[in-house]
């Protein structure tokens, strides 16, 4: 006689499943041998021991479908109720401020302290850590916002400006130019290397001043809005104030023939006598427009100087700012024609990315 039970051969090895699966698998085998089947029968099929189904019969038999219901699992009661897990998972979407710390920041210890407080009960905080991260939970650095920030003006501003600017320079048949600067300082930025064990490696920087060379970029998309390019020049120990501002696109205007149309921030580089007096000298080829304040994640250029910093020139000490201004030059003429470069900064800010670029 042959049995179909519903649950393939396993060489004798215990079934491993929830409490639910099992007691499925007890009750199938008691429906089996009341159809007919023999202990033998389906304890072969069940890969379990004949001793185990008529332990399972008898339990029916004493106790009905109640004597094949699983038992709880042994182990350790909860320490907190599930009204009060959620009640702890909710701080965490809040100020640790408001519970009477002193910065924003969460840690084990302080979350224990407060459940201690508020519950009476105590947690280990390294078991505590691992309790968060079972729930979703892990340990992140916060990202940095200036309190000015207007939270409605950057839609508002990506929904209706942007837009504006784009129609304008298509109808003026105009370069769309988005321009930022950076400083970049001597002492690099050092991250992980290899090393042997125990001989942590060093990095021979100049010191005792705070040289730099400051760069300013424009990301540009061409009239036609079938390519984008990147101009750049840098000020070895300098800075970019509304002279040079004005410089920069002087010089960009002369080496890329056709109009404007410049956006960028509102720093004070970007205002003044100087400005406003180029504005007017290059009126018919030149067309400022601002982004909205403390917005720099809109402007493709600001990711240009993640990669530069982050990327290229960390744990690189120069000996001077000629030489830090020679690397940096090479690295962005290296880049400054390279389409899926320059789509890839459009694509990691907040700026939409024209749609004649995405194909």
């Amino acid at each position: 006689m042959s049995v179909s039970v519903g649950l393939p051969y396993n060489s004798g090895m215990r079934t491993k499943g929830s409490s639910d699966e099992l007691e499925h698998r007890r009750r199938l085998a008691v429906q089996r041998t009341l159809e007919g089947y023999s202990a033998d029968e389906v304890a072969e099929f069940l890969g379990i021991s004949s001793r185990t189904v008529w332990r399972w019969l008898a339990a029916f038999r004493d106790r009905g479908p109640e004597g094949l219901r699983s038992r709880p699992v042994p182990g350790r009661p909860r320490k907190l109720t599930v009204p009060q897990e959620k009640i702890v998972l909710r701080w965490l979407s809040g100020s640790p401020m408001e519970h009477g710390f002193a910065t924003e920041l969460w840690t084990a210890s302080r979350l224990t302290q407060l459940i201690e407080e508020e519950f009476g009960t105590r947690f280990n905080s390294r078991s505590f850590c691992a309790w968060l991260k079972s729930r979703g939970f892990t340990p992140q650095k916060p990202e940095r916002v200036p309190r000015e920030r207007d939270p409605g003006a950057i839609p508002a501003w990506l929904a209706s400006d942007w837009p504006r600017i784009k129609e304008k320079a298509r109808r003026q048949g105009a370069h769309l130019a988005l321009i930022d600067e950076s400083g970049l300082m001597m002492a690099p930025l050092a991250r992980r290397t290899w090393a042997p064990r125990g001989r942590t490696p060093s990095l021979a920087q100049a010191g005792g001043h705070r040289k730099k060379v400051s760069v300013a970029a424009a990301v540009w998309l061409s009239p036609r809005r079938d390519r984008l390019g990147l101009y750049f020049h840098t000020l070895p120990d300098g800075y970019f104030d509304n002279w040079y501002i004005t410089a920069f696109l002087e010089a960009m205007s002369h080496d890329l023939p056709g109009r404007f149309v410049v956006v960028w921030d509102g720093g004070s580089m970007h205002k003044g006598e100087p400005i406003r007096a180029l504005e007017a000298h290059f009126g018919d080829r030149l067309s400022l427009e601002r982004l909205p304040p403390f917005a720099p994640m809109l402007n493709p250029v600001e990711q240009l100087w993640s990669w530069l910093k982050y990327s290229r020139l960390n744990n690189f000490a120069p000996r001077d700012p000629a030489e830090l201004d020679g690397r940096v030059i090479a690295e962005l003429t290296a880049v400054r024609g390279a389409q899926a470069f320059l789509r890839n900064l459009f694509h990691a800010s907040e700026l939409p990315i024209p749609l004649t670029l995405l194909s």
